[in-house]
């Protein structure tokens, strides 16, 4: 296809230029090209001409720029006409849908190529039709539901757009519309179906953001599902037969006419006993069992009868009554392959047996009972029977009379029969009373053995399916026998003509079930323990149960502590849940209703509280209460064992979460801040977080007192000024450090409890080390202790409001550094709390300054290593941008501290130190440059700075510190300017000396051995002369030059003349040369001397040189005594003669004109000299 392109546009360059297009036949069929066979439906099929593709008509509307330049305002002027025609024609538009329906409709007929555009001029319209008529507003539903399910998925797409976007929420057509792409193909189409129904990801966030939303009416809804499809109000075995809608279409019907149901209810909780809304629900339960049709998926059978569930638990009465007259269909749903499922429809037989008389729902209980006693049955049906006799027989028990109940309803009907007979005072009556009152009291026995007798065959089937089956069914009859329990005390069960309780029947195997692997299981079974334990009475029992949960102290597994902490809540009393929450509601389990960790608990679990208060023996449950704390606070809290101190932390919170408004744990609740404050410092990091949610809540339960001196704890906790009240005994298996944490043993064992961090002490040879390794671990201990009592803080801190002021000048400057520890954990708590406490962070950094730099300072110096490191990382931060006034007093401790830092033993310290040195450099610079800031703070901070990097970071022996120094004093001398005039003199002989004391040492070894080697010593010198140039220390004594003024000279050269006698290296006493030249006036006296006594031939020419300039200066009987002294030079040694030659020589070229008036006294030394063969 490539080679037939490029030979047809080959083809148009060659031919277009020669082409007549004033031609009419030619542009005729260039526009046939363009626009294909127009009315077409008279024209053959072989003789028609499509249109061209967009390549094509790119090619034919190809134009010169000249002849577009001509034509162009022209055509502009006539669109422009055009548009302006169409300008006031927008009602015209608004009062009918055509261009609406063109749009659509060219979404389905065009090329792929040109639909996306079409589909965002479609998605655009969508704005213009908001708020129109009612007319239009109907024209636009059919039309949208009319494309909402065509082949075409950007039709569709729009069609779901204009539905969420046209229509407001409470608008039935529109909704229905997105419940239709709510089973689209697509995932994009879905999932703004989803939105339109307020079932998104972040449904609950655009709720919350939109407080004016609304639901539509429960009925409205209905009615038009019903008028689309109204073969869902057909006889059940229509219903059962197929869907009527795509199942996924189905689930999000469901969900949406729950929140219509729920709505409904919350705006007018009157509502619930109209009629026009019972109604509306009825036809709802009708839509609900046909989604529960054979070919239903599984998600759709979940979410279905769940919402039975939920529609009964609102409306108990309604749904029971409704679903008495559908039990077989319901026990028929009990085998469906879905878990799920299967529990929701037992729940629901569970609510539809209360319409039942006592007797018929005894005849389900058998039924059910034979479906799960019975060998070689199918998983499902099993769990379902168990599920569902649970649910029945807990609501039997539930309204099955106690003896007391009995004979006082006995003595109220004898009463009004008596009553009655009293006016015929005759003995016939007193022998009709008491036949009466005998008869009525059979009755009532004999119907109460009935059910008693029932209930002990049930108990004990459930009883045998626990001894006999797998974990899982036994799990599922445990469950059976905790809902019982939840509506009455368990009786005995009667074994040869003895009585046994259940739990002393059941102890030996849940023991063996709860120590099993299936955790699902065995967190049904626990819970169930503690449902059991609700109403009962007897003291062994709860023994027996206690013991049982509590054998669970060492599991891992953090599900299966919570359960237990629930279990033990149950058992406690005043958990916020009745019977019938549990048994008629979607109710789980309070971890998964209250969020356990993420959650407002008491928000979450508010919808279930009731006045409804348990029945139960006070005195049994005092000491199971007794039991339970001394278990908690002498054995679990405070044990050896991290995992016993996990599961205590647990228990203890689920105690405090769901029963802290029992007045024991009111009473407790000191003790429970201790032992919470005390688990803020573990290292397991649940532990932790649990322990930190718990002081969140002492903090809601607490009195004024309380919630004072929780602040407090938490403070000194924070600021490490607390201590640590209690202590664990360690034993040799306790867990010192975590596995890991300080590698491993000499022989590569692990190294983390106490007696292997003992056994390596004594290996070593050094016993003390063990207290290191305690040290090291109560260090860590309080780390941790911080990072909890962050979490605490954070969760507290809004609330806690005025009483945490005092306490914010001591914690600003600790949570700054914490931000910034090495450990990330630590981090994350920290910058947690300072959002919360913070509301205006650089504010509040500005206002405590120095607070946040005394504390660093004072850190950079701690002998823990991660203190120091976050020290200097938070410095580094805090510095940035900084002014001298706020910087200043602290200017000088931090490149101390710097210094340091850099020099530290620990690799990560002098990183940070390293990060630290280049903050405070930028920030020395900034402050010291005049032209960035006001001269007196730029000399204040030159005073400050300059003389500390020379006299501690120049001479410093460490070599990063030095490169570090010079480079900060070179570019001080870059941007200073006259603010380096005062420390001039100290600056230049600085740089003067280390040009020889920082020279590399290398350079000197080779010099001494050059002759060796055969290495010319003047080439050697020449060479490090190059190389001291290339210095910054060379650098930037030339930048000093450019500030020298008189004042300054004062103080300079008295140190230069000493330099010049006394300076022993070869790059200083070369660049003292170079320095002093344009000053060198008044040194003709020290220079001379040197001159004749310098030894290194590089040396000697440069002092020459200088020599020279002060010749070139001086007075002509300074100059008359310099010339007669050099020229005096060739009688001496040789050195003296080299001197001659080189002052000579430089005198000739750089004060000649001098030297010309003393032709007489310097000729005869140069021929001598030339004659003696002594050459420069």
């Amino acid at each position: 296809q490539e080679p037939v392109v490029k030979r047809g546009e080959e083809l148009i360059k060659r031919k277009a230029s020669g082409a007549n297009l004033d031609d009419l036949r030619l542009i005729s069929r260039l526009f046939l090209l363009f626009t294909g066979t127009t009315g077409a439906e008279n024209t053959a099929t072989d003789l028609r001409v499509n249109p061209g593709n967009a390549t094509l008509k790119v090619k034919l509307m190809a134009s010169k720029l000249d002849q577009l330049k001509l034509m162009g305002p022209l055509i502009l002027n006539g669109i422009m006409k055009l548009l302006d025609g169409y300008s006031n024609s927008e009602p015209g538009y608004l009062d009918k849908i055509e261009m609406a329906t063109r749009l659509f409709h060219a979404l389905k007929v065009e090329s792929q190529s040109l639909r996306f555009i079409i589909q965002e001029a479609t998605n655009s319209l969508a704005a213009a039709y908001m708020g129109a008529s009612a007319a239009v507003l109907t024209e636009l539903e059919s039309l949208l539901l009319n494309n909402c399910q065509v082949e075409e998925s950007e039709v569709r797409f729009c069609a779901l757009r204009w539905a969420t976007s046209v229509f407001d929420s409470q608008h039935c057509p529109s909704r229905f519309i997105c419940m239709l792409g709510a089973a689209d193909s697509r995932l994009d189409i879905r999932e703004i179906a989803l939105e339109g129904l307020f079932l998104g990801k972040d449904a609950g966030q655009i709720i919350s953001q939109n407080l004016d939303h609304r639901y539509p009416k429960l009925g409205e809804m209905l009615d038009y599902i019903l008028k689309q499809q109204p073969k869902l109000l057909d006889s059940y075995e229509m219903r059962e037969q197929k869907l009527l809608f795509p199942s996924k279409m189905y689930v999000a019907m469901i969900k949406f006419l729950l929140k219509c149901f729920e709505s409904e209810l919350v705006q007018n909780s009157s509502l619930g006993r109209s009629s026009e809304f019972l109604s509306s629900v009825e036809r709802m339960c009708l839509l609900l069992e046909h989604a529960m049709a054979f070919e239903g998926s599984v998600e759709l059978h979940s979410t279905t009868s769940k919402a039975l569930v939920t529609i009964g638990s609102y409306l108990p009465e309604m749904v029971s009554s409704h679903f008495a007259s559908r039990i077989s269909w319901l026990k028929h749903l009990l085998s469906h392959v879905d878990m799920d499922t299967r529990e929701s429809v037992a729940r629901l037989l569970g609510i539809a047996s209360s319409s039942l008389p006592v007797t018929a729902s005894s005849d389900i209980i058998r039924e059910l009972v034979s479906l799960f006693s019975g060998t070689n049955k199918r998983f499902e049906v099993q769990h379902g029977a168990l599920c569902a006799t649970g649910f029945v027989t807990a609501d039997c028990v539930s309204r099955s009379p106690s003896c007391e109940v009995l004979t006082r309803k006995i003595i109220c009907m004898v009463s009004e029969v008596a009553v009655a007979c009293i006016p015929c005072n005759s003995g016939f009556s007193v022998v009709i009373l008491r036949f009466g009152a005998k008869s009525l009291f059979e009755v009532f026995r004999l119907e109460s053995l009935i059910q008693e007798e029932l209930l002990q065959n049930t108990l004990k089937c459930l009883v045998d399916v626990v001894n006999s089956e797998s974990a899982t069914l036994a799990s599922i009859s445990m469950q059976a026998l905790g809902h019982i329990g939840l509506s009455g005390s368990l009786p005995s069960l009667v074994c040869d003509s003895s009585s046994v309780s259940i739990l002393e029947l059941l102890n030996e195997k849940l023991s063996k079930l709860l120590s099993g692997d299936d955790n699902k299981a065995v967190q049904k079974i626990v819970i169930s323990i503690g449902h059991m334990c609700v109403k009962e009475t007897s003291a062994s029992n709860m023994k027996i149960a206690l013991d049982l949960i509590f054998s669970l102290c060492r599991s891992k597994v953090e599900d299966i502590l919570f359960a237990a902490g629930e279990a033990l809540s149950f058992i406690w009393g005043g958990v916020p849940v009745t019977a019938d929450v549990i048994l008629k509601t979607n109710y789980t389990s309070l971890s998964m209703t209250s969020n356990f960790l993420m959650g407002d608990t008491k928000l979450s679990l508010s919808k279930y509280s009731s006045d409804e208060k348990n029945v139960v023996s006070e005195d049994c449950h005092m000491v199971v209460r007794d039991t339970i704390s001394k278990k908690l606070f002498d054995a679990l809290l405070y044990s050896s064992r991290k995992e016993e101190r996990c599961a205590g932390t647990v228990w203890l919170l689920s105690l405090t979460m769901y029963c802290g408004d029992h007045p024991t744990i009111q009473q407790m609740l000191p003790e429970i801040q201790e032992a919470f404050s005390f688990l803020l410092g573990e290292q397991n990091e649940l532990t932790q977080e649990l322990a930190s949610q718990g002081m969140s809540i002492v903090y809601d339960l607490g009195d004024t007192s309380m919630k004072k001196n929780l602040v407090d704890a938490l403070v000194t906790t924070l600021t490490g000024s607390g201590k640590r009240k209690r202590a664990i005994k360690l034993v040799e298996d306790s867990e010192v450090f975590q596995e890991g944490t300080i590698g491993e043993s000499l022989s590569g064992g692990k190294l983390s409890t106490y007696k292997e961090l003992c056994n390596l002490a004594n290996e070593m040879g050094q016993p003390d080390l063990i207290y290191k390794f305690m040290d090291l671990a109560n260090y860590q201990a309080s780390l941790n202790s911080k990072r909890g009592a962050a979490f605490g803080f954070s969760k507290i801190a809004k609330q806690a409001g005025d009483a945490l002021q005092p306490h914010l000048r001591l914690l600003i400057p600790r949570l700054v550094r914490y931000q910034y520890d090495p450990d990330k954990n630590v981090q994350d708590a920290m910058a947690h709390i300072w959002k919360s406490l913070v509301a205006d962070p650089k504010r509040t950094i500005d206002e405590n300054l120095d607070y946040i730099f005394d504390d660093l300072l004072v850190q950079c110096g701690s002998r823990l290593w991660r203190s120091r490191e976050a020290a200097c990382l938070a410095l580094a931060d805090i510095i940035q941008g900084r002014k001298f006034d706020q910087v200043g007093k602290h200017l000088k401790k931090i490149w101390l501290v710097a210094f340091r830092a850099m020099d530290d033993i620990k690799e990560t310290v002098r990183t940070a130190g390293d990060k630290l040195c280049r903050a405070i450099t930028s920030l020395t610079i900034r402050l010291c440059d005049v032209s960035l800031t006001e001269a007196p703070d730029a000399s204040q901070s030159m005073d400050i700075v300059l003389p500390f990097l020379l006299a501690e970071g120049i001479l410093s022996k460490v070599d990063s510190i030095r490169k570090a120094s010079i480079g900060v004093v070179m570019k001080l001398a870059k941007g200073a300017g006259v603010a380096l005039r005062p420390h001039l003199s100290d600056l230049v002989c600085c740089m003067l000396e280390s040009l020889s004391s920082l020279e590399d040492q290398g350079l000197n070894y080779v010099e001494l051995h050059a002759a060796n080697v055969g290495i010319q010593t003047e080439k050697l010198e020449n060479l490090r002369l190059s190389i001291a140039k290339g210095s910054p220390m060379w650098e930037t004594l030339d930048l000093c030059i450019n500030v020298v003024d008189g004042k300054s000279l004062e103080l300079l050269v008295p140190r230069l003349a000493n330099l010049v006698r006394s300076g022993v290296g070869l790059n200083t006493r070369l660049k003292v040369v170079v320095g002093i030249r344009p000053y060198s006036n008044m040194l003709l006296r020290s220079l001379f001397p040197v001159v004749k006594e310098e030894k290194s031939t590089a040396a000697k020419r440069a002092f020459a040189g200088a020599l020279a300039i002060v010749l070139k200066h001086s007075t002509p009987s300074q100059a008359q005594e310099l010339i007669e002294d050099t020229a005096a030079l060739h009688t001496g040694d040789r050195n003296a003669q080299i001197s001659c030659v080189y002052l000579l020589k430089s005198f000739s070229s750089i004060a000649s004109d001098v030297l010309s008036g003393y032709n007489t006294v310097i000729i005869p030394v140069i021929f001598t000299s030339r004659c003696g063969y002594i050459f420069i």
